[in-house]
C-alpha cells in the first residue's frame, strides 16, 4: 500500500513500493487521501448540491490523475489498484483503511532536514501514522536510491515477553527485505547502563558487570537463534541510546533501519517510544517501524476509525500485453 502525495507526482516511495512488487509479485494499492475544507463549507453558503458535485470534481480530477499513474505500472507486468478517498481526517483515513485491506507493508514519504545533513524531518501525520500504524511502515527519505542496500535492525535484548517477541519480528523483517536485494542486514543492540567513575568498585560496579555480562549473553543468543553471523552482529554501551544507534547507522552505511513499536498500558496510552522518536529526527536513511503481534486486533477493538469515504470505488489499472 502506498500512501500517494497529494501534491500529484511520483515520489521515492512509490518507486520503492513497485520495486518491492516486483520482486514479490504482489499487488500494488495506491491511495491518494486528500481534502479541501472551503468545499464543506460552501454547504452553508451554495448547498448540498453545489458542494458535492465541487467534491465529485475535486476527487475525479485527481483519480484521473492516479489511475493514469497506475496504468503505467501496470504496463510494466504488476497488478495494481487505487482508489482516491475525501479525508478530512487523514490518519483515520489511512489507519481505516490499513485495517480493511491489510497490507503487508505500507510505504510513504517522509521530509528531511536539509539544515541538519538531510536528517528526517517528520510531519504530524507521519508521527501519527508510526504510532497507529497496524501494518508495518516505511518512510522513505526523499534522497533514497531504489532499493535499501545494506539494513540494519535495532533491538533490545535486554527485554522479554511481548516486547522480546518483537525483537523477533523486527529481525525477520529486516532480513526479509534485505533478502530481497541481497543485501546485508546487521543486528545492533544497544547496552545502556553506564557505571559513573566515581564508583570504579564495589556494589555499583559489580552490578554493571553483570548486567554487561548478561546484555552479551543475551545477545549472542538471540543472534544465534536467528543466524545472524558474528560478523553481522553489533552492541555498542553508551547513556545515549538514540545517537548510538545513529551513530552505528553512519558507521555502516545503512540505509533502512528496522526498528520496533510498542505500547504501554493499554491502547489509550499508545505511544512511541521516546528512544525511537528521538532516533528518527538524528536518521538520513529509510525507517521500517514494526508493531507487535496483537497490534492489529486491540487498535480495532479500542479504536472508533470513521469508515473511509472512497470515490468511484477501487479501480484496478489495465494489463496491457507485451
Amino acid at each position: 500500500m502506498v500512501v500517494m502525495s497529494p501534491q500529484r507526482r511520483a515520489t521515492p516511495a512509490l518507486h520503492r513500493a513497485a520495486a518491492y512488487a516486483h520482486r514479490t509479485k504482489a499487488v500494488l494499492r495506491l491511495y491518494l487521501f486528500d481534502y479541501y475544507g472551503p468545499i464543506d463549507y460552501s454547504r452553508a453558503i451554495f448547498g448540498v448540491e453545489v458542494a458535492d458535485r465541487a467534491r465529485r470534481d475535486f476527487i475525479d480530477e485527481r483519480m484521473h490523475w492516479l489511475t493514469g499513474m497506475a496504468s503505467g505500472l501496470a504496463e510494466q507486468g504488476l497488478q495494481v489498484e487505487c482508489d482516491v478517498i475525501w479525508a478530512p481526517h487523514a490518519h483515520k483515513a489511512i489507519v481505516g483503511r490499513i485495517l480493511e485491506t491489510q497490507p503487508d507493508l505500507v510505504v510513504k514519504d517522509v521530509d528531511c532536514d536539509a539544515r541538519a545533513e538531510a536528517t528526517l524531518h517528520p510531519s504530524s501525520l507521519d508521527w501519527k501514522l508510526l504510532r497507529l500504524s497496524p501494518a508495518p511502515l516505511m518512510l522513505v527519505h526523499p534522497q533514497s536510491k531504489l532499493l535499501p542496500h545494506r539494513v540494519l535492525a535495532a533491538v533490545d535484548v535486554s527485554v522479554a515477553g511481548e516486547q522480546g517477541g518483537l525483537n523477533d519480528r523486527v529481525v525477520m523483517a529486516a532480513q526479509s527485505y534485505a533478502a530481497l536485494t541481497d543485501a546485508p542486514a546487521d543486528l545492533l543492540s544497544v547496552f545502556c547502563y553506564v557505571p559513573l567513575e566515581a564508583y570504579g568498585s564495589g556494589f555499583i560496579a559489580d552490578t554493571y558487570d553483570i548486567m554487561d555480562k548478561a546484555h552479551r549473553e543475551a545477545l549472542a543468543a538471540f543472534a544465534e537463534r536467528h543466524h545472524i553471523a558474528p560478523a553481522q552482529v553489533l552492541r555498542r554501551s553508551a547513556f545515549d541510546t538514540a545517537e548510538a544507534v545513529a551513530a552505528c547507522v553512519r558507521e555502516r552505511h545503512a540505509d533502512l533501519v528496522v526498528l520496533g513499536s510498542a505500547y504501554h498500558s493499554g491502547i489509550d496510552r499508545l505511544m512511541f517510544g521516546t528512544t525511537a522518536e528521538v532516533l528518527l529526527r538524528r536518521l538520513a536513511c529509510d525507517v521500517l517501524l514494526v508493531k507487535p503481534e496483537g497490534f492489529r486486533d486491540e487498535l480495532a477493538r479500542h479504536l472508533h476509525l470513521p469508515e473511509p469515504e472512497p470515490a468511484q470505488g477501487s479501480r484496478e489499472a489495465p494489463r496491457q500485453e507485451r
